[in-house]
């Protein structure tokens, strides 16, 4: 499997840097609470944008593109959940993995929009312009709400994700 220093190096000169460093905070705190690999979730968050520079123009390619280029790198589970984050490809989520993928990065995506850093946020404020930019892009929203599948509540989610960004590092 992809070492985690080997990833970063295949993200480190992307335009989605800070994007995965971002998600994988994420996911790592979402393992932790939930009893699951740990490498294998950071590896997701890291890798998941990996085409975005050349599939941008085609984003139903997104992430299907960065799985291919991953297949003998990383387990099954984590070359679906990949494919899978991005609705545009018609993949659909499967696991908790994918679930946590998916609302992860819309999340990042989101407080990327805001313009703010972690510590400037609180659950509340993400929570009132999810609701805000949804109006237009609902599916930020539909895809935040995957938190429910893997068990936690918007509120919760926020504040753990949040969380995770202010009090740890890679």
């Amino acid at each position: 499997m992809i070492s985690q220093e080997e990833a970063l190096k295949l993200v480190r000169n992307t335009s989605r840097y800070a994007h995965a460093l971002m998600v994988s905070r994420m996911m790592k705190e979402l393992a932790r609470v939930f009893g699951e690999d740990e490498n294998e979730w950071v590896l997701v968050g890291l890798l998941h944008d990996l085409d975005y520079d050349e599939v941008k123009n085609d984003m139903r390619k997104h992430g299907v593109a960065a799985a291919e280029k991953l297949k003998e790198r990383l387990p099954e589970n984590c070359i679906h959940a990949i494919k899978a984050h991005d609705y545009r490809t018609g993949i659909k989520a499967k696991s908790k993995l994918d679930s946590a993928l998916i609302a992860t990065d819309s999340l990042a995506s989101l407080i990327e929009k805001m313009g703010k850093t972690a510590k400037e946020l609180t659950a509340e404020k993400l929570q009132a312009e999810l609701e805000s930019i949804s109006v237009n892009r609902p599916w930020y929203k539909s895809n935040v709400l995957k938190c429910e599948e893997i068990g936690l509540r918007m509120d919760d989610f926020l504040r753990l994700c949040l969380n995770s960004l202010k009090e740890r590092k890679m």
